[in-house]
Formats: C-alpha cells, structure tokens, sequence
C-alpha cells in the first residue's frame, strides 16, 4: 500500500500540470457530485408533480430563453481563459487587466439588448411551440424567466477571471449552493403540491444566484489580483483587436449553431410535435445528462491548462495532458453508460410516473452520442486554446445545417426517438472532425515552432 502510494506521489510531482488538474477538478467534482444526486431528484419530483405537459411547457420557456441568450452571447468566458493568458505573457499584466475589462463591457451591452429582444420575441415564438396547451401561458413563462439574463449581466466574464485566477474551490462552492436552492423549492413544491409557476421560480431562483454570485466574487478577486485600480486600464492599448474580434465573432456563431442544433432539442420537439412529447424528452435527457455533469468540471479546469501549454508552446505536455484528461473521462464515461442502459427502464419505471416509460429509447440513443463526446470533450477547447475559433464554427455550422435539415424529415416520421439520433449522430459528427482537425494543429505547430528544450 505505502510502495502504491509512493509511486502515486511521485506521479503527481513529475506531473505538475497535471496535478494542478486533478486539484483544481477535485474541487469542481466534489460540487457537482452532489449536484448529480440534487438533479436527478428534483428532476423525478417535478415530473412527478407535473406530467409531461406541463413539464414541457416550463421546458419550453427555459429553453426559449437559454435560446436567446446564447445567441446573443460572445461566450466572454473563453474569451477571457485565451486572451488573459496570452496578453500576460506577451504583454504584461496592464494588458491582461484590459481584457477583463472590454470582456464585462462587451457581455454586460449584449444581455441587456438580449433581455430586450427576448421581451419583445416572446409572444411571437410562443405559438411556434406551445400547441397543445393554450400559448398564451407559455408567452409570460418566457417573460418571467428572462429576468435571468439580467441577473447574468456579465457572468461568463467573472467565471473565466475566476478560472484564469485559480478560484476553482470558489465556482465550486457556489454550483453547490446553487443545485441546493433550486432542489429546496422544487422538494417543498412536491410535498405541498405547488403548481408549475413554482417549479419554473425554482429554477429561475437558481439561475440568479449562480449569475449573481460569480460576479460578485469576481469583484472582490480582481482588486487583489490586479489592483484596487484594475478599472481604470484603457482598453485602447489592446494591440490584438482585429484578432480578437474574429475569435468573439467566430465564439458566438459557433455557439448560436450549436444552441440551434443541439441545444434548443425542446423547441424542436415542441415545433413538430406538442408539450407532452417534450416532457418526455426531456425525462430522456435528464437521464442521459447524468453521463456529463461530472465531466462538466473537468472540461472547465482543463481549458485553462490547455491554453498554458499551447500559449508557451510546450507540445509534449500538450499532448500528454490530452491523453490523460481522455483517460480520466474514460474511467467514468464507459461504466456510467452501460449501468444506464441496463437498468435505464427501472429507472423510469421506478423512479418517473409510467407516463414516462416511453422516454427509455431515446434515453439509450442519446448515452450513445453523449458517451463519445463526454470522452473527448476537449475537442473545441484544443481549437480554441490555438486561437482557430473559425474552425469549430465551420464543423458545428456544417453539423448543425445537416442535423436541422434533417430533422424536416426525420421528426415528423420517427418522434422523439428520430430526433435523439439525429442529436447523437451530430455530436459523433463534429467531435470526431474537430478531433482530427486538432491533432493536426499540434502536429503542424510542432513542426513550425518546435519546443525549446530546457537546459
């Protein structure tokens, strides 16, 4: 046991990037364990208490809403993990401070003009989508819930100072309380049986606090880190903005396509078929995510270490670290999947009202999509860490106008079950191109700018 943990420790001590990793991941999935275990249940009792219509019809209005934000959304937070990095070590720290800054006032201009357009859009998309219930309800849904987006004014900004920064035991602190508010709400709403507008503020409760709290640990971050006078940095002494404006750009259409074609798969149903088929996808999803929350902290930790090591060009560690962190999702992605699959049916038949049962098939053709990303969910950030942001929106864009125009076919005649495949179909797709697009990125930057050996 002593010679195990031995050879243990010296691992980690040769292996300091990687360390640094599986610390920082502890962090974050020590949270989201929990988170796992809080999701699932609130996710059985508000099918429970709910059915699948009206479980589809606040599903709607959240995805209505995540819809627009993201398309609206520059995902600052990559912005910031890419540009911080290379500015500090390029430029210095005046520079680094002058990302963050254009970061929260580029995101803070964009959730304002997208709370306006979601208030103004809301009661034209509603009849898109609500067809069984009366869309009249849907509308105001749509409406309430989009306070979210205020309440996430420049959020994805402080998640990626929080990150370049190594606030990890932080993000994770708050996911935690966040996953422990929402279940609260939706547990008191299943016990005094409660109506969906409570199911719909619990969620909403959530989504300000983990909009809120990032921010406001941010701000108390970035004077100790950068100075008390970090604001006053002008953001004319950037020297790499037509760079960074083709990254934005190229961030957020990639982004819209992948909310469009995989993201938004509620309003999909929702337009093809009614509320009820998309309480049932969503029990499908809710099962199959359970494959990805863990992986989710692991992806946020491994950006940053990504960068570092293409930004000082250390393509050995680079390659190291990919295999590693693929290994790690591996360990956990192939057992979570087969244990899902076998007893997936008992899940939903003990655990979901009957009426779900029909949510198993599409359930198990998501895990097999979701499988294959969830092991190689580095995929986009690797491009992204190299500053080639333009590619994954050319993959993503190709994937998604496929899967879309598909779906016209495939829907109408297959339900839930056809849209599942074609989800899973895309993400096997598009990961598997930016896999082989990625690895020869690291390939020709090794040939071009070699490793400085140490001395």
């Amino acid at each position: 046991m002593s010679q195990l943990k031995e050879k243990i420790l010296r691992f980690l001590r040769e292996n300091p990037i990687f360390s640094r990793f599986l610390k920082n991941s502890g962090y974050m999935f020590s949270s989201s364990t929990i988170s796992v275990g809080l999701v699932a249940v609130q996710s059985i009792l508000a099918a429970s208490l709910l059915g699948s219509s009206q479980l589809g019809l606040i599903t709607l209005a959240i995805s209505s809403v995540t819809t627009i934000n993201q398309i609206f959304s520059f995902r600052m937070g990559e912005f910031v993990i890419r540009f911080f990095t290379k500015a500090k070590e390029e430029h210095g720290l005046e520079h680094a401070k002058a990302i963050i800054k254009s970061s929260i006032l580029i995101e803070s201009i964009t959730s304002i003009l997208a709370f306006i357009f979601l208030i103004l859009i809301a009661p034209v998309a509603a009849p898109l989508f609500a067809t069984k219930l009366d869309p009249a309800l849907l509308t105001p849904l749509i409406q309430l819930f989009g306070i979210s987006i205020l309440a996430n004014l420049f959020t994805e900004t402080a998640n990626g100072v929080l990150r370049v920064t190594n606030h990890f035991k932080t993000q994770a602190a708050i996911g935690l309380i966040q996953s422990l508010l929402t279940f609260s709400i939706i547990l008191l709403a299943f016990i005094f049986k409660w109506g969906f507008l409570v199911i719909l503020l619990a969620y909403l409760v959530g989504k300000i606090f983990i909009g809120v709290s990032p921010m406001l640990m941010a701000l108390r971050v970035m004077p100790r880190e950068f100075g008390s006078d970090w604001w006053k940095t002008p953001i004319s002494i950037l020297t790499s903005v037509k760079e960074m404006t083709r990254f934005v750009v190229s961030t957020n259409l990639s982004g819209t396509i992948k909310q469009l074609s995989n993201e938004s798969e509620p309003l999909w149903i929702g337009f093809f078929i009614d509320e009820g088929a998309v309480g049932l996808y969503k029990v499908a999803m809710s099962v199959a995510n359970l494959l990805t929350i863990p992986i989710t902290p692991i992806i946020q930790t491994a950006f940053p270490e990504i960068t570092r090591s293409v930004v000082t060009k250390k393509w050995r560690q680079l390659r190291k670290l990919l295999r590693q962190i693929t290994l790690i999702a591996s360990i956990w992605t192939v057992p979570a999947t087969l244990f899902l699959v076998i007893f997936g049916e008992w899940i939903l038949k003990t655990l979901y009202d009957p009426e779900f049962l029909p949510a198993y098939l599409p359930m198990v053709i998501l895990l097999v999509g979701y499988a294959f990303t969830n092991i190689f969910f580095w995929n986009r950030s690797l491009l992204l860490s190299f500053g080639k942001a333009n590619i994954p929106l050319i993959v993503l864009a190709v994937g998604g106008i496929l899967k879309m125009a598909l779906a016209f076919v495939v829907v109408p005649v297959y339900g839930i079950n056809g849209e599942a495949a074609l989800l899973s179909g895309y993400f096997i797709l598009t990961t598997g191109v930016m896999i082989m697009v990625g690895y020869a990125v690291i390939k020709k930057s090794e040939s071009t700018e070699p490793e400085i050996e140490a001395t």
